[in-house]
Protein backbone atom coordinates (compact mmCIF):
# COMPACT_ATOMS: atom_id res chain seq x y z
CA UNK A 1 0.00 0.00 0.00
CA UNK A 2 1.70 3.40 -0.93
CA UNK A 3 1.47 6.50 1.23
CA UNK A 4 -1.71 8.76 -1.09
CA UNK A 5 -3.78 5.48 -0.15
CA UNK A 6 -3.69 6.66 3.63
CA UNK A 7 -3.75 10.23 3.44
CA UNK A 8 -2.33 12.93 5.46
CA UNK A 9 -4.57 12.57 8.62
CA UNK A 10 -3.75 8.59 8.68
CA UNK A 11 -0.33 9.27 8.29
CA UNK A 12 -0.04 12.08 11.41
CA UNK A 13 -1.89 9.11 13.30
CA UNK A 14 1.09 6.39 12.38
CA UNK A 15 4.20 9.13 13.16
CA UNK A 16 2.14 10.05 16.73
CA UNK A 17 1.81 5.70 17.38
CA UNK A 18 5.57 5.52 16.48
CA UNK A 19 6.58 8.53 18.72
CA UNK A 20 4.18 7.34 21.87
CA UNK A 21 6.54 3.62 21.75
CA UNK A 22 9.20 5.68 22.09
CA UNK A 23 8.33 8.47 24.40
CA UNK A 24 4.73 10.16 25.83
CA UNK A 25 1.82 10.85 23.29
CA UNK A 26 2.33 14.08 21.58
CA UNK A 27 -0.22 16.90 21.53
CA UNK A 28 -1.91 17.55 18.32
CA UNK A 29 -1.77 21.20 18.32
CA UNK A 30 -0.09 24.04 16.15
CA UNK A 31 3.13 24.07 18.39
CA UNK A 32 4.88 22.07 20.71
CA UNK A 33 5.68 23.42 24.33
CA UNK A 34 9.25 22.81 25.76
CA UNK A 35 9.96 23.64 29.56
CA UNK A 36 13.60 25.38 29.08
CA UNK A 37 15.96 25.74 32.29
CA UNK A 38 15.87 30.19 33.06
CA UNK A 39 19.88 30.20 32.84
CA UNK A 40 20.38 28.34 30.12
CA UNK A 41 21.10 29.34 26.56
CA UNK A 42 18.88 28.03 24.17
CA UNK A 43 20.74 26.86 20.56
CA UNK A 44 18.79 25.93 17.13
CA UNK A 45 19.57 24.70 13.78
CA UNK A 46 18.25 23.51 11.14
CA UNK A 47 18.94 20.91 8.35
CA UNK A 48 17.61 19.66 5.27
CA UNK A 49 18.07 15.96 3.53
CA UNK A 50 16.55 15.53 0.00
CA UNK A 51 16.60 12.66 -1.73
CA UNK A 52 17.96 13.91 -4.97
CA UNK A 53 21.23 15.02 -3.25
CA UNK A 54 21.69 12.97 -0.28
CA UNK A 55 19.50 9.34 -0.67
CA UNK A 56 22.61 7.40 -1.47
CA UNK A 57 22.08 4.60 -3.62
CA UNK A 58 20.44 1.55 -2.45
CA UNK A 59 19.92 3.18 1.00
CA UNK A 60 16.70 2.13 2.34
CA UNK A 61 14.53 4.91 4.46
CA UNK A 62 15.30 3.74 7.97
CA UNK A 63 18.97 5.05 7.55
CA UNK A 64 17.86 8.13 5.55
CA UNK A 65 15.74 9.43 8.35
CA UNK A 66 18.60 8.09 11.02
CA UNK A 67 21.11 10.07 9.25
CA UNK A 68 19.31 13.05 8.47
CA UNK A 69 18.57 12.80 12.61
CA UNK A 70 22.09 12.56 13.41
CA UNK A 71 22.84 15.41 11.22
CA UNK A 72 20.64 18.03 12.86
CA UNK A 73 21.55 16.73 16.29
CA UNK A 74 24.99 16.85 15.85
CA UNK A 75 25.23 20.76 14.81
CA UNK A 76 23.43 21.55 18.30
CA UNK A 77 25.83 19.48 20.43
CA UNK A 78 29.14 20.88 18.91
CA UNK A 79 28.24 23.97 20.08
CA UNK A 80 27.54 22.32 23.77
CA UNK A 81 24.30 22.06 23.98
CA UNK A 82 22.32 18.99 24.87
CA UNK A 83 19.67 18.37 22.31
CA UNK A 84 16.35 18.72 23.83
CA UNK A 85 14.33 17.71 20.38
CA UNK A 86 13.65 17.82 16.81
CA UNK A 87 10.75 18.25 14.63
CA UNK A 88 10.53 17.50 10.80
CA UNK A 89 8.89 18.99 8.00
CA UNK A 90 8.36 15.73 5.75
CA UNK A 91 7.38 16.15 2.27
CA UNK A 92 6.53 12.59 1.04
CA UNK A 93 6.15 11.44 -2.80
CA UNK A 94 2.72 9.54 -2.93
CA UNK A 95 4.59 6.44 -4.12
CA UNK A 96 6.03 5.60 -0.89
CA UNK A 97 4.64 2.38 0.86
CA UNK A 98 3.40 2.36 4.23
CA UNK A 99 6.03 0.08 5.20
CA UNK A 100 8.92 2.28 3.89
CA UNK A 101 7.15 5.15 5.51
CA UNK A 102 7.28 3.71 8.77
CA UNK A 103 10.92 3.18 8.76
CA UNK A 104 11.45 6.42 7.66
CA UNK A 105 9.94 8.05 11.09
CA UNK A 106 11.24 4.46 13.39
CA UNK A 107 15.18 6.00 11.96
CA UNK A 108 14.04 9.13 13.25
CA UNK A 109 12.94 7.92 16.15
CA UNK A 110 15.78 5.31 17.25
CA UNK A 111 18.53 8.55 16.19
CA UNK A 112 16.85 10.85 18.47
CA UNK A 113 16.23 8.69 21.63
CA UNK A 114 20.39 6.99 21.64
CA UNK A 115 21.31 10.73 21.44
CA UNK A 116 18.75 12.38 24.21
CA UNK A 117 16.31 14.02 22.08
CA UNK A 118 12.91 13.28 21.79
CA UNK A 119 11.38 13.25 18.54
CA UNK A 120 8.34 15.90 18.31
CA UNK A 121 6.51 15.43 15.24
CA UNK A 122 6.47 18.41 12.72
CA UNK A 123 4.69 18.93 9.20
CA UNK A 124 3.40 16.56 6.51
CA UNK A 125 3.03 17.33 3.33
CA UNK A 126 2.74 15.78 0.08
CA UNK A 127 6.04 16.29 -3.21
CA UNK A 128 8.03 15.42 -5.80
CA UNK A 129 10.81 13.82 -4.03
CA UNK A 130 11.33 12.90 -0.57
CA UNK A 131 12.45 15.43 1.56
CA UNK A 132 12.96 15.64 5.11
CA UNK A 133 13.38 19.77 6.60
CA UNK A 134 14.49 18.91 10.50
CA UNK A 135 14.77 21.47 13.56
CA UNK A 136 16.70 20.56 16.33
CA UNK A 137 16.99 22.71 19.95
CA UNK A 138 19.12 21.86 22.63
CA UNK A 139 20.17 24.24 25.96
CA UNK A 140 23.62 25.15 27.75
CA UNK A 141 25.04 26.94 29.90
CA UNK A 142 28.58 27.64 27.57
CA UNK A 143 28.43 28.06 23.56
CA UNK A 144 31.03 26.52 21.76
CA UNK A 145 31.59 28.97 18.76
CA UNK A 146 33.93 28.00 15.69
CA UNK A 147 35.28 31.82 16.24
CA UNK A 148 36.94 30.76 19.99
CA UNK A 149 40.20 29.00 18.95
CA UNK A 150 43.63 30.90 20.21
CA UNK A 151 46.95 30.60 18.84
CA UNK A 152 48.74 28.05 20.23
CA UNK A 153 45.46 25.93 21.07
CA UNK A 154 45.81 21.90 20.13
CA UNK A 155 43.55 20.88 17.58
CA UNK A 156 41.89 17.39 17.82
CA UNK A 157 39.76 15.25 16.11
CA UNK A 158 37.54 12.23 16.88
CA UNK A 159 37.26 9.00 14.81
CA UNK A 160 39.09 8.20 11.45
CA UNK A 161 38.93 9.69 8.11
CA UNK A 162 38.84 8.12 4.66
CA UNK A 163 35.63 5.91 5.48
CA UNK A 164 33.15 8.31 3.93
CA UNK A 165 35.34 8.58 0.87
CA UNK A 166 35.90 5.45 0.15
CA UNK A 167 32.13 4.47 0.36
CA UNK A 168 31.12 7.35 -1.79
CA UNK A 169 33.75 5.69 -4.75
CA UNK A 170 32.09 2.12 -3.89
CA UNK A 171 28.67 3.74 -4.20
CA UNK A 172 29.31 5.90 -6.97
CA UNK A 173 32.27 5.18 -8.99
CA UNK A 174 32.01 1.37 -8.54
CA UNK A 175 35.07 0.56 -6.37
CA UNK A 176 34.95 -3.00 -6.41
CA UNK A 177 36.27 -4.37 -2.48
CA UNK A 178 35.30 -7.32 -1.21
CA UNK A 179 31.59 -8.25 0.47
CA UNK A 180 32.53 -7.69 3.98
CA UNK A 181 34.78 -4.41 3.52
CA UNK A 182 32.09 -2.79 1.42
CA UNK A 183 29.39 -3.73 4.25
CA UNK A 184 31.60 -1.97 6.75
CA UNK A 185 32.22 1.52 4.69
CA UNK A 186 28.71 0.95 3.75
CA UNK A 187 27.31 0.99 7.11
CA UNK A 188 29.36 3.93 8.24
CA UNK A 189 28.28 6.40 5.19
CA UNK A 190 24.56 4.93 5.71
CA UNK A 191 24.16 5.10 9.62
CA UNK A 192 27.12 7.60 10.95
CA UNK A 193 26.98 7.67 15.25
CA UNK A 194 27.52 11.50 15.47
CA UNK A 195 29.43 12.53 18.67
CA UNK A 196 26.69 14.15 20.14
CA UNK A 197 27.63 12.27 23.85
CA UNK A 198 30.77 13.11 23.03
CA UNK A 199 30.61 16.63 22.13
CA UNK A 200 28.93 17.48 25.07
CA UNK A 201 31.00 15.99 27.58
CA UNK A 202 34.40 17.49 26.31
CA UNK A 203 32.47 21.05 25.89
CA UNK A 204 33.70 22.53 29.23
CA UNK A 205 37.50 21.91 27.87
CA UNK A 206 37.34 23.49 24.10
CA UNK A 207 37.68 27.19 23.25
CA UNK A 208 36.26 25.83 19.71
CA UNK A 209 34.70 23.20 17.60
CA UNK A 210 32.43 21.94 14.76
CA UNK A 211 31.49 19.60 13.20
CA UNK A 212 33.05 17.90 10.20
CA UNK A 213 29.99 17.05 7.58
CA UNK A 214 30.96 18.41 4.26
CA UNK A 215 34.81 17.35 4.25
CA UNK A 216 37.85 17.67 7.06
CA UNK A 217 39.78 20.27 4.66
CA UNK A 218 36.89 22.83 4.62
CA UNK A 219 36.03 22.59 8.22
CA UNK A 220 39.68 23.42 9.04
CA UNK A 221 39.26 26.17 6.92
CA UNK A 222 36.05 27.28 8.33
CA UNK A 223 37.21 27.06 11.55
CA UNK A 224 40.37 28.89 11.17
CA UNK A 225 38.85 31.71 9.06
CA UNK A 226 36.16 32.12 12.19
CA UNK A 227 39.12 32.42 14.51
CA UNK A 228 41.37 34.47 12.06
CA UNK A 229 44.05 32.37 12.77
CA UNK A 230 45.96 29.72 10.54
CA UNK A 231 47.09 26.30 11.09
CA UNK A 232 49.69 23.44 10.96
CA UNK A 233 48.71 19.66 10.46
CA UNK A 234 50.80 17.27 10.92
CA UNK A 235 48.86 13.79 11.81
CA UNK A 236 45.68 12.72 10.31
CA UNK A 237 44.15 9.65 11.76
CA UNK A 238 43.28 7.32 7.92
CA UNK A 239 41.58 4.02 9.19
CA UNK A 240 43.97 1.09 8.28
CA UNK A 241 41.03 -0.24 5.78
CA UNK A 242 41.24 3.12 3.85
CA UNK A 243 45.32 3.08 3.41
CA UNK A 244 44.79 -0.45 2.76
CA UNK A 245 42.23 0.41 -0.37
CA UNK A 246 44.53 3.60 -1.05
CA UNK A 247 47.51 1.08 -1.61
CA UNK A 248 46.28 -1.06 -3.52
CA UNK A 249 44.17 1.12 -6.01
CA UNK A 250 46.55 4.01 -6.35
CA UNK A 251 45.04 6.59 -4.14
CA UNK A 252 46.61 9.37 -1.76
CA UNK A 253 45.05 8.93 1.39
CA UNK A 254 46.11 12.15 2.41
CA UNK A 255 43.76 13.51 -0.10
CA UNK A 256 41.21 11.04 0.28
CA UNK A 257 40.77 11.94 3.89
CA UNK A 258 41.13 15.90 3.01
CA UNK A 259 39.39 16.61 0.54
CA UNK A 260 36.84 13.45 -0.88
CA UNK A 261 34.99 13.10 2.59
CA UNK A 262 32.26 14.52 4.46
CA UNK A 263 29.06 13.18 6.31
CA UNK A 264 31.30 11.86 8.87
CA UNK A 265 29.34 13.29 11.75
CA UNK A 266 33.08 13.74 13.72
CA UNK A 267 34.22 16.41 16.07
CA UNK A 268 37.03 18.68 15.00
CA UNK A 269 37.88 21.01 18.02
CA UNK A 270 40.66 23.25 19.48
CA UNK A 271 41.62 23.31 23.10
CA UNK A 272 44.38 24.43 25.69
CA UNK A 273 47.23 21.63 25.73
CA UNK A 274 46.61 21.80 30.24
CA UNK A 275 42.95 20.17 29.39
CA UNK A 276 44.75 17.60 27.03
CA UNK A 277 44.75 14.31 29.65
CA UNK A 278 40.85 15.19 30.47
CA UNK A 279 39.95 15.16 27.55
CA UNK A 280 41.57 11.84 26.40
CA UNK A 281 40.29 10.49 29.63
CA UNK A 282 36.96 11.69 28.87
CA UNK A 283 36.72 10.04 25.28
CA UNK A 284 38.23 6.97 26.17
CA UNK A 285 35.65 6.27 28.42
CA UNK A 286 33.17 6.50 24.84
CA UNK A 287 35.84 4.13 23.39
CA UNK A 288 36.13 7.16 20.80
CA UNK A 289 39.46 7.18 18.87
CA UNK A 290 41.13 10.61 20.00
CA UNK A 291 43.40 11.83 17.96
CA UNK A 292 46.09 15.62 18.34
CA UNK A 293 46.33 16.76 14.50
CA UNK A 294 47.82 19.91 14.90
CA UNK A 295 47.90 22.94 16.26
CA UNK A 296 47.01 26.63 15.49
CA UNK A 297 49.18 29.50 14.56
CA UNK A 298 49.62 32.94 14.09
CA UNK A 299 50.27 32.79 10.43
CA UNK A 300 46.63 32.79 8.46
CA UNK A 301 47.73 29.97 6.09
CA UNK A 302 46.75 26.33 6.59
CA UNK A 303 49.56 23.94 6.27
CA UNK A 304 50.21 20.18 6.03
CA UNK A 305 53.80 19.22 7.37
CA UNK A 306 55.00 15.47 8.69
CA UNK A 307 58.66 14.17 8.50
CA UNK A 308 58.49 13.47 4.41
CA UNK A 309 55.63 15.29 3.44
CA UNK A 310 54.75 19.21 2.64
CA UNK A 311 52.03 21.46 1.21
CA UNK A 312 48.93 23.70 1.54
CA UNK A 313 45.88 22.65 2.94
CA UNK A 314 43.56 23.57 -0.16
CA UNK A 315 40.24 25.10 1.08
CA UNK A 316 37.77 23.06 -1.14
CA UNK A 317 35.13 19.60 0.08
CA UNK A 318 31.78 19.01 -0.43
CA UNK A 319 29.67 22.35 -1.46
CA UNK A 320 26.02 22.15 -2.67
CA UNK A 321 25.55 23.98 -5.77
CA UNK A 322 29.67 23.49 -7.10
CA UNK A 323 31.02 20.03 -7.79
CA UNK A 324 33.70 18.59 -5.28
Amino acid sequence: MNVEKLGERKLIDIIHKIITKNWSKPNYDDAVLCKSPSSDQLLIHTDVFNESSDLLPNMDLYSFGWKSTIANLSDIAVKGAKPLGILFSISLPPHVTYKNFKKLINGICDASKNNFAKYLGGDLSSGIELSLAGFSFGFTKRFIPRSGAKVGDLIGITGYFGITSIAFKILMNNLQVEKEVRSFFIKNVYRPKGRIKESISISHLINSSMDVSDGLALSLHQLCKQSKIGAKIYNIPIHPRVRKICDKNNLDPLSIALYEGGEEYEIVFTFDERNLELIRKTLNSFNCNFTIIGKTTKEKNIIYEDKTTYFPIENRGWEHFKYR
